[in-house]
Formats: C-alpha cells, structure tokens, sequence
C-alpha cells in the first residue's frame, strides 16, 4: 500500500511539474508548441485532476485547502478558462514532497516564521508605522515643491517604501534640502529595520535545525535495540557522543579487515553486509560494527551503501564508558552478534 501511494505521489508530482513547464512555456515565443498538442495536454491533465479529485473527496470527506486549490484549478478550466491557475499546484507539490529529505529546510524555515509570528510581526508594525511618519513628513516637505509626485500622503508612501527599503528606483526623489536630509536618514534606518526580522529568522531557524536534527537522532537512537533497556535520559548522553557521517550510494562504509573502532547507527538509508557467505540489507534504525567492538578484533565484513544514506557513529572508547553505566548495552552487542554470525 506505502509503494502504491509513493508511487501516485511522483506521478502527481511529476505531472504538475510538466504543467507548471506547459504554462509558463506557453507565455513565451521562444518556445514553439502545436497549439493542438498544448490544448492536448492541458485537457487529458485536467482529466486525470479531475478524476483524482474526485476520488480524494469521496476518500477525505472533509475540507482542506490544498483540496480547494485542486477544486478551484479544475473549475477555473471550466468556467473561466482565460485566467490560468495552475500554478497553484505548487502548493500540493510543497504537501506531496514535504517528507523529503530534500525539503525539510524548508519546512523547518516555514515553522520558524510561524513560530516566531509573534517578533516578526511586531517589527513590521514598527516598519510601517516609520513608513507612515516618513511618508507624512515628506509629504509637507516637498508637495508645494513637487504636487505631481508628492500630491497626497499615499501617493508619498511609494517613495517611502523604495527609501526604506533601499531599492531607490529614481523615479521620485526631493527636491528640497530638509527632503534630501530626511530621504538620507530613512535609508539608514531602512538597513536597520529590514535587517531586524532577517536577523530574528536566522537565529530562530538554526535553533529550530539543531532541535530538529537532536530529535531526529534521539528518536533513531531510542528505536535501536541494543538502547531499548536504556532510560531515556541516558539517550540524551549518547546523543551527545554520536558523530555524524554522510555517505554516497555505491560508497564503502569500511571494509573487511580494517581496525574496529566504532558502532554505527543508520538514521535514513540502506547499506549492506557483505560476508562471507550471505549479505545482510540493514535500513533506518538498525546498526553494524557492533562484533568487533565485544574484543580488539578487525571488522569482519565489508559495509557498502544502497543509497545515500546518513549514520550515527558511535566510537568504541564512548560505547564502554557509557557500558559502565549499563551493562545491559554488552548483552545485547553478544546477543545481536550471535545472530548475525550464526
């Protein structure tokens, strides 16, 4: 059932990205395209949405915005053709890809602006209520002088925000000396104030990354075996101690015959155990190099990646230290170690 989903989940990926390319290829002229084939195309694509949609409101029975995004596309096409929507699809693209790993930057920078909502919003209040004093101030200082261009407070207000926002276009600017000297203090306090939620965003987004990859490698640690018996808040101690390594598809992890010096954990991916006789697949939450760690032996088999994948390496000098405090960690390496050799 996980890989029918998967699946219907890259074939709507997939599928909204080439109508998304459709759409933005049609408003170019460098792109030729049958405009029979385009029709083609976008017609069978809202028939497979269509159907889906369908579907997943029998299945759901219940409101959700990406639902009415998908409904509002696929009506458009029907009632409204000249306006095209289909780039709101991009939304259900974010949603279908959400859990990759290739995407959790950018889910954990979308919940660091919810999270900080709160100081985010307050230094835009504090940007705009600027906007309104500059705006006003320069409205009495150059409207005489310029009526044209500084004829009323909200007309003035698209020279402060290009002030403010140091973009300067050149399209208006004072004319008066008291204007000039206003225009120069605004852009000075524009660097400050636009560089106020940028600062709260990056230092509220790498705390919310350390947190994110903390969880991440206690929620592996405490899924392993060897680390059930252990209480949770020893989990914290080894989290501590684990090192992290990045390994490519096709990679070598170690081979047979090296110095043993550590145990690792998979956090996501697969490798292999190539022995003698037989390999054994390992995948997230599992772990190796635990036999050679039971005496001063060499690795007795060879570890290669399947796919990219992240482990958490535990070294041998960590591994007995926190051994003294639970020795219930040796009893499952002998246990673990028996079964894979038998």
């Amino acid at each position: 059932m996980k890989n029918i989903l998967a699946m219907s989940n890259q074939f709507f990926g997939a599928l909204i990205v080439l109508n998304i390319a459709h759409q933005i290829a049609q408003s170019t002229e460098f792109f030729s395209i049958s405009a029979q084939w385009s029709l083609v195309f976008h017609a069978l694509s809202i028939g497979i949405f269509s159907f889906e949609f369908i579907l997943r409101v029998a299945a759901e029975r219940k409101f959700s915005i990406l639902l009415f995004l998908d409904g509002a596309v696929i009506i458009n096409y029907f009632l409204f053709p000249i306006f095209d929507l289909r780039l709101f699809r991009l939304f259900r693209l974010f949603n279908i890809f959400s859990q990759s790993k290739f995407l959790l930057p950018t889910n954990t920078l979308i919940q660091t602006i919810i999270l900080q909502r709160s100081a985010l919003l307050g230094t835009q209040f504090m940007v705009l209520s600027i906007l309104l004093v500059v705006s006003t101030l320069i409205y009495f200082l150059e409207s005489k002088v310029q009526p044209e261009v500084f004829g009323s407070i909200p007309a003035t207000m698209w020279w402060g925000i290009a002030t403010l926002t140091t973009v300067g276009y050149g399209d208006v600017v004072p004319a008066t000396d008291l204007g000039k000297i206003l225009a120069s203090f605004t852009m000075l306090i524009g660097i400050g104030m636009f560089a106020l939620p940028a600062a709260i965003l990056a230092s509220a987004y790498y705390e919310q990354i350390q947190k994110r990859n903390f969880l991440i490698s206690f929620e592996a640690i405490a899924s392993v075996p060897l680390f059930q018996e252990v209480p949770f808040g020893a989990i914290g101690k080894i989290n501590e101690k684990l090192n992290v390594a990045h390994f490519n598809k096709g990679e070598i992890v170690f081979n047979k015959g090296d110095l043993a010096d550590s145990l690792f954990i998979i956090e996501f991916g697969r490798v292999e155990v190539q022995l003698e006789n037989q390999s054994i697949e390992l995948s997230a939450g599992e772990y190796f190099g635990e036999m050679a760690l039971i005496g001063d032996t060499s690795r007795n088999a060879t570890i290669a990646t399947l796919e990219d994948t992240k482990l958490l390496e535990l070294t041998k000098a960590d591994l007995h230290e926190l051994a003294k405090d639970y020795p219930v960690l040796f009893q499952e390496l002998e246990l673990t170690s028996s079964n894979r050799s038998g």
